[in-house]
């Protein structure tokens, strides 16, 4: 008779666990997918960094948009459309008096365009990586907001090594992330002064700092290593006064009405 009971409170027990375990799992499973889709998607659109779709390149317009990039011409643009990501801030902070260092948050992707199409090799990878957009823009200029979430929703397809989040692609997510507020201390809309000169140094040391890890140092995996050639890459090449010209053209983009024109889809 004690052995039955036995039996019962270890089957009691047993139940009483396997239901926590599944009331866990489904939480987690929730949060996933809420993480999952709090991702919006955006328009594609043919992209300053990605070229137009020329008929009869490709087979199709979904085929252009979704071919595989040089990773050393993909790094490289990371780098130098921040910079006109910084002008595009600056330029939309003086139309809505939202402050620049205020309009984006750093953090993950909100927006994106597609998915890579291609499997788990390729991946989708975000030129610039930034977070959730100040809900205050919506209101002001929705067009203006709309332009932004397709401006940083866009991707190029890459190997997965040059987007993994424990790679380059997420040194770079984290550096284009933090670096926000020093961004937003540069002056795009009128010329090169020193002080903003020393800025925009810094920016670039740091982003080569990065780039170095996975070239030089001698310490990161031939897979890691193959994707980069350091030759080949021209954030060894660009000097400030090219970077601070692509913000004057981002912000010109915005105050001359291209900026709305293009992605506002």
């Amino acid at each position: 008779m004690l052995m039955t009971v036995d039996v019962v409170k270890y089957f009691e027990l047993s139940m009483a666990s396997l239901r926590i375990v599944l009331i866990v799992s489904i939480v987690c499973i929730s949060a996933i997918t809420l993480a999952a889709g709090a991702r919006k998607q955006s328009e594609v659109i043919s992209d300053i960094c990605s070229s137009s779709f020329t008929e009869g390149q490709y087979d199709s317009r979904d085929v252009y948009y979704r071919r595989v990039r040089d990773p050393n011409k993909h790094i490289s643009a990371r780098l130098v459309r921040y910079f006109r990501f910084g002008g595009i801030l600056q330029a939309i902070s003086e139309e809505t008096e939202i402050p620049r260092d205020n309009l984006v948050t750093g953090g993950a992707s909100q927006f994106q365009d597609q998915s890579s199409g291609l499997g788990q090799a390729v991946h989708a990878a975000h030129i610039i990586r930034v977070g959730s957009i100040n809900s205050k823009l919506g209101k002001k200029n929705q067009s203006l907001n709309r332009a932004l979430q397709n401006y940083i929703g866009h991707t190029q397809n890459v190997l997965r090594a040059a987007n993994a989040w424990h790679g380059v692609g997420g040194d770079i997510d984290k550096y284009q992330s933090n670096q926000l507020g020093v961004l937003a201390t540069v002056d795009f809309g009128s010329t090169l002064e020193t002080n903003d000169r020393r800025t925009v140094e810094t920016l670039i040391t740091d982003f080569r700092n990065i780039i170095d890890k996975y070239v030089r140092d001698g310490t990161h995996t031939s897979d890691e290593k193959k994707i980069l050639d350091a030759d080949k890459v021209i954030v060894y090449c660009v000097v400030p006064l090219m970077l601070h010209e692509e913000g004057k053209a981002g912000y010109d983009m915005v105050k001359s009405g291209e900026f709305v024109t293009k992605y506002d889809k």
